[in-house]
């Protein structure tokens, strides 16, 4: 139960002459706690995920690389016999 003595004094803090800096610092906690309890979580989690989705887009592109390279040498081997095809004729 709350002691009365410490009652009249919320209730003096809040209608009291200073009560707009009492009720200002009551909706910065309430804020900080909405912050720390709610927003920031979610922010890390949101961070998360895209470090996630960054991690599989590297190994998706690394891939395609690997298989635009291995391609790449075919047609500069195809490039290469065609050459010497030319040159024999000419």
């Amino acid at each position: 139960m709350i002691d009365p003595q410490l009652l009249s004094l919320i209730i003096s803090a809040v209608s009291g002459p200073a009560s707009g800096i009492a009720v200002a610092l009551l909706c910065m906690s309430g804020f900080g706690w909405f912050l720390v309890k709610y927003l920031l979580p979610q922010g890390d989690r949101h961070l998360k995920d895209v470090l996630d989705d960054s991690k599989e887009n590297r190994k998706v592109f690394q891939d395609a690389v690997k298989v635009m390279s291995e391609r790449l040498d075919k047609v500069e081997d195809d490039v290469s016999e065609i050459k010497i095809i030319v040159r024999e004729k000419l």
